[in-house]
């Protein structure tokens, strides 16, 4: 849902008369927030569980989703992609979610295997727009919200966090690694 905002951008700037920098802040926001959350949710994911965490911010995205066609202001758009940018922290949800169902020497696979998932970003921000000819933009947006407060339904009654759960690394011995490996600073630099 949050890549929608960026896809949606001329819509945004014609219907709302946005200056190119209102427009920029506007995509921008959201993947901001997604970027700075990812810490946050990840922290949540090791003290609650993936299922409690990752059930809310299904809702709050759904919630934010169902906002951004009823804006009738920039400000009331730029906040509702404020909270769509929620969603960019569900990696790091799903990773420490999945990575206590397997055993260290499998995570790498699994791992990869879940990160196929990003590809649903892709393809809402490709057919986003296709979407939006026929249905309109509005209705995107709400088949979106509708869409994830199903599977908040479903992820919420039906999932389990892993029965075995090591206890979480303390904030400091997670940033250590920043201090020791000079290759952590290359691999968390965006893409």
């Amino acid at each position: 849902m949050w890549g929608l905002v960026g896809a949606f951008g001329p819509i945004f700037r014609e219907s709302f008369a946005l200056s190119s920098t209102q427009a920029a802040l506007l995509v921008v926001v959201p993947v901001l927030l997604g970027s700075l959350a990812r810490i946050p949710a990840g922290r949540l994911t090791d003290r609650l569980g993936g299922r409690a965490v990752f059930t809310s911010l299904m809702v709050l995205v759904a919630v934010a989703a169902a906002i951004v066609p009823r804006a009738s202001s920039y400000e009331g758009l730029l906040i509702g992609a404020f909270f769509l940018g929620l969603a960019g922290s569900a990696f790091a949800v799903g990773v420490g979610y999945l990575s206590r169902w397997t055993t260290p020497d499998r995570q790498g696979s699994a791992l990869g295997i879940y990160g196929l998932g990003t590809i649903g970003q892709s393809a809402a921000v490709f057919l986003g727009p296709l979407a939006a000819r026929s249905l309109g933009w509005q209705n995107v947006f709400y088949i979106g919200s509708a869409l994830l407060l199903i599977w908040a339904v479903v992820f919420g009654a039906l999932a389990r966090n892993a029965p075995a759960r090591k206890e979480a690394a303390a904030l400091g011995a997670m940033l250590s690694v920043l201090r020791t490996e000079r290759l952590a600073w290359a691999l968390s630099r965006p893409a």
